[in-house]
């Protein structure tokens, strides 16, 4: 029985690895979509298999044999458990506060109390936002007060709203988003960051005016889009859409801006999906405080090459369904579940990855939608 479990959680782990990955990669929509589906089926069909196989031998793998193949994918997957229980446990053991998170107040605010009804549209939409513990409509509102070294004394109390995934596809009707929005501008930040994964559906992009072109921010407001931007048959008119409404496109660029006097650089990446590394064409003796816009959590390292002091970064969902003790499993990224999200600090950056507002799929199970108010101190 023992290696029966050892071989079922070795044969797990390789599915949710390649799944994990596959959504970190530049392949075209149908291309991803397809071996998503391949990956699935593989792993239903081969499990079934063998679990038939073992009830009419009555024992779990056939002789011992090298030429044997479910001997040697047995063995495969007891080496893949073996190397998946230490990279899980280590973590949880490990796992502690980042003593960059200052403090975390949460406030949550239930859109359908609000809305008076659920902001949910289509039957496949109602039939998630049906089970038990669904959280897709009870956005958590995050402020949190971060530590960052080197941020200099006049800037502290900078205030950054972060939203990520919001996933404007139908699913979810405007009227959520303009709740999303109002929330947001409680906050009163002096940036709003939004990194990624907006829209991907042209008929929804009448919303923008009315939901993103509403945000309200002192300093500025800032945008780079996702892999899910690929799904739109042209991505310009959405870029065109948020400038004419406010909003800076860093998409693949990077530009400054002066607070009390001080410049801040702030730069944007979509890679893989979209462009190249933004142009960093700034003298660093000028530079008070860098800050980089990332979809993906995945460029952590070109930001901690460039010397960026914060990362804000998305894509990941926080996993969207977290197990209890487990926590998430699917996550869309190079580092698997590592980055899922949170506070992150690996100097010389603090890195902030958000659970995001949607996804493509209506269904939150333990991993709540959030907007993160970011409270900068040194």
């Amino acid at each position: 029985m023992f290696l029966a479990l050892a071989a079922f959680l070795g044969h797990f782990s390789l599915a949710v690895w390649i799944y994990n990955r596959l959504h970190a990669v530049a392949w075209p929509i149908r291309l991803v979509k397809l071996s998503d589906r391949l990956v699935l089926v593989a792993a239903a069909i081969v499990l079934a298999a063998w679990i038939v196989r073992s009830l009419v031998q009555g024992r779990f793998i056939g002789q011992w044999s090298i030429g044997d193949p479910w001997t040697v994918y047995a063995c495969f997957c007891w080496a893949a458990a073996i190397l998946a229980l230490p990279m899980w446990l280590w973590p949880k053991l490990t796992g502690r506060t980042p003593a960059a998170l200052v403090s975390n107040d949460t406030e949550v605010v239930d859109v359908v109390q609000r809305l008076g009804g659920w902001p949910i549209m289509g039957t496949h939409a109602r039939l998630l936002a049906a089970i038990p513990g669904n959280e897709i409509c009870r956005l958590h509102i995050h402020r949190k007060t971060l530590r960052v070294p080197r941020l200099p004394s006049k800037l502290s109390g900078l205030s950054i709203a972060h939203l990520s995934d919001l996933h404007m596809i139908g699913n979810l009707t405007e009227a959520f988003f303009e709740e999303v929005v109002e929330a947001t501008n409680d906050l009163e930040p002096d940036l709003i960051c939004i990194s990624g994964d907006i829209l991907e559906r042209t008929a929804c992009l009448p919303w923008i005016p009315t939901t993103l072109g509403r945000l309200r921010a002192r300093h500025g407001k800032y945008f780079v889009v996702g892999n899910h931007e690929l799904r739109l048959p042209d991505v310009q008119p959405l870029r065109e859409a948020l400038v004419a409404t406010g909003l800076t496109d860093l998409g693949g660029r990077s530009e400054t801006l002066t607070i009390h006097g001080l410049e801040i650089l702030l730069a944007g990446t979509e890679l893989p999906w979209f462009g190249a590394a933004p142009t960093l064409n700034f003298e660093p003796e000028t530079l008070n405080f860098r800050i980089l816009l990332s979809h993906s959590p995945d460029h952590l390292p070109f930001a901690k090459m460039n010397d960026f002091d914060l990362m804000l970064a998305g894509h990941t969902h926080g996993g969207q369904i977290r197990l209890p003790g487990l926590g998430a499993l699917i996550s869309p990224s190079w580092y698997g579940w590592r980055y899922a999200s949170g506070l992150f600090h690996e100097p010389p950056t603090v890195m902030h990855v958000s659970r995001g507002i949607s996804g493509k799929q209506p269904i939150r199970l333990n991993c709540p939608p959030e907007i993160a108010l970011l409270v900068l101190t040194s």
